[in-house]
C-alpha cells in the first residue's frame, strides 16, 4: 500500500468547540485551527465546523440543518477532539453523539480551566489533554492521537455524502434566493450595470446561481459598481472563463484581471485568492449557493487550483 492510500484510511478528526456567544471569537477560532493543524500532522483530515456552520458567518443556515451537517461529520469521524476550556452545550451534544456511534473523544483544556465531570465521565472520552502552552498541547495531543490510531475500529464508518450536505445547505438558504423584480432592477441601477452584464446577473438570480440577498450584499455592503461588479459575478460566482468575462464587459483579459483584483480587494479577499478560498467566502460571507469549486473542495477539505 502506498503512502497516499495509507493516509486515506486514517479518517477525519472532528474539531469540537464552542462557537456561540464567544467573547473573543477570532482568537478562539484561530486556536481551533491550531488543533486542526496538529490533527493533520497526525495524518487525519480535520473538519472545523466554524468553516461551514458558524453561527455568525453562516447565520442563515437553519438550526436543524446545522445539526444534520455536524452530526454526519461526528458520526463518520475517526476521532473527536473536544475543546472544553469554554463551556458549551454543543460540545456536550457532539461528545454524546460520538459515544452513540463508537467514536473516541479527546478532551482538550487548559490546566487551570475547570471541566465538567459529566463530560469527563462520558465513556467516549478515552484521552484528556491538559496543557499550559501550545508546545505542551502539541506534544500531548500528538501522543494521544497516536494511541487512538492504534485502537481497532469497530467497523467501517459511514461516509458523509457531499451531495447531501450541499443540498441541505441550499435548502436552508432558500429564503435568501429570491428578491422582487423591482428590487433587482433597482440594485442593477445602483450597481451601474446595464446591457449584457446586467442580463447575465438578472439571469443568474433567476436561475439561483446568485442569490438575491447576495446581489444586495455586493451592491450595498461591498459597494461594487459597474465593471467591478460584473467581473466579480461573472468570474467568481458564475465561474465563466476569463476570456468570456472579458468579452461581456468589453475589456481585454489583462484589464479584466485588474478589475477582478480590485473587486476582490473591496470584498475583503486577496487579489490572487484561490478558487477554494473564494468559494468558501461566497458561502460564509455573501450567502451564495455552493459553487462547483466549493462542492469539490470545501467539504472534502482539499484545495482548488486557480
Amino acid at each position: 500500500m502506498d503512502e497516499r492510500a495509507a493516509e486515506a484510511t486514517v479518517g477525519e478528526a472532528y474539531i469540537s468547540g464552542a462557537l456561540t456567544a464567544l467573547e473573543d471569537a477570532p482568537r478562539t477560532k484561530l486556536f481551533y485551527e491550531v488543533i486542526a493543524e496538529i490533527a493533520e500532522g497526525a495524518k487525519l483530515r480535520a473538519y472545523l465546523p466554524h468553516r461551514v456552520t458558524d453561527p455568525v458567518a453562516a447565520a442563515n443556515i437553519e438550526p436543524r440543518t446545522v445539526y444534520e451537517i455536524d452530526r454526519a461529520h461526528v458520526t463518520a469521524a475517526r476521532v473527536v477532539i473536544a475543546y472544553a476550556g469554554v463551556p458549551s452545550f454543543g460540545v456536550g451534544i457532539e461528545v454524546e453523539l460520538a459515544r452513540e456511534h463508537g467514536v473516541p473523544v479527546v478532551v482538550v483544556a487548559e490546566r487551570d480551566r475547570p471541566v465538567s465531570r459529566l463530560l469527563l465521565g462520558n465513556p467516549a472520552v478515552v484521552e484528556v489533554v491538559r496543557f499550559a502552552d501550545l508546545d505542551g498541547l502539541r506534544r500531548a495531543l500528538v501522543a494521544a492521537l497516536s494511541r487512538i490510531a492504534a485502537l481497532p475500529l469497530d467497523g467501517p464508518r459511514p461516509q458523509v455524502s457531499d451531495d447531501v450536505v450541499v443540498q441541505r445547505f441550499i435548502a436552508s438558504l432558500e429564503h435568501a434566493r429570491r428578491l422582487p423584480d423591482a428590487e433587482i432592477v433597482a440594485l442593477l441601477r445602483v450597481g451601474e450595470l446595464d446591457g449584457e452584464a446586467a442580463s447575465a446577473v438578472r439571469d443568474a438570480v433567476a436561475r439561483g446561481r446568485l442569490f438575491g440577498a447576495g446581489l444586495r450584499d455586493l451592491v450595498g455592503r461591498h459597494a461594487l459598481r459597474g465593471v467591478d461588479l460584473a467581473v466579480f459575478v461573472l468570474r467568481d460566482i458564475l465561474e465563466r472563463s476569463l476570456a468570456d468575462t472579458a468579452h461581456v464587459v468589453g475589456l481585454d483579459t489583462r484589464a479584466t484581471k485588474r478589475r477582478l483584483a480590485a473587486a476582490r480587494a473591496r470584498a475583503g479577499l486577496a487579489e490572487d485568492a484561490e478558487a477554494a478560498v473564494v468559494a468558501q467566502w461566497l458561502v460564509t460571507e455573501l450567502i451564495a449557493p455552493p459553487t462547483r469549486a466549493l462542492q469539490l473542495h470545501l467539504f472534502a477539505g482539499g484545495r482548488a487550483g486557480s
